[in-house]
């Protein structure tokens, strides 16, 4: 029995090693990798959201011209000029057609009509 213990010369106490740079070592790698995923969380998605959502205002239009051009003013009422003709030869077609519905109409009960219809011009503009 006297042999189950070790002499003393040999009874050296190993010291626990120190647990003090494993803590601290994980608070600060965990405080960076939880700032490396903040910030790319950050650039990847918030960043881009926010600029789509809270855009700058448009600028300003630029300023309209001093004047107006001469040669579109000129252009713009020869248009005129050239449309008022052809809405005049429009009325004129339409008044000899409501003047034409006026007038009386061959029936069975009277083939002849009660007056002649006035002269219609030919189609097209020829004469016959």
């Amino acid at each position: 029995m006297a042999d189950a213990l070790p002499p003393p010369e040999r009874q050296v106490q190993e010291q626990p090693a120190p647990r003090w740079p494993w803590i601290m070592g994980g608070l600060v790698g965990g405080f960076f990798l939880l700032a490396a995923g903040l910030g790319l969380g950050w650039y990847l998605f918030y960043r881009p959201i926010v600029n789509v959502a809270v855009q700058l205002p448009a600028p300003p239009a630029p300023p309209a011209p001093a004047g107006p051009d001469a040669a579109q003013v000129k252009a713009l009422e020869e248009q005129i000029e050239k449309q008022k003709a052809a809405n005049k030869q429009i009325e004129d077609q339409i008044a000899a057609l409501k003047d034409r519905l006026r007038a009386d109409v061959c029936t069975i009960k009277d083939p002849a009509g009660k007056a002649p219809p006035a002269a219609t011009p030919a189609p097209g503009g020829q004469k016959t």
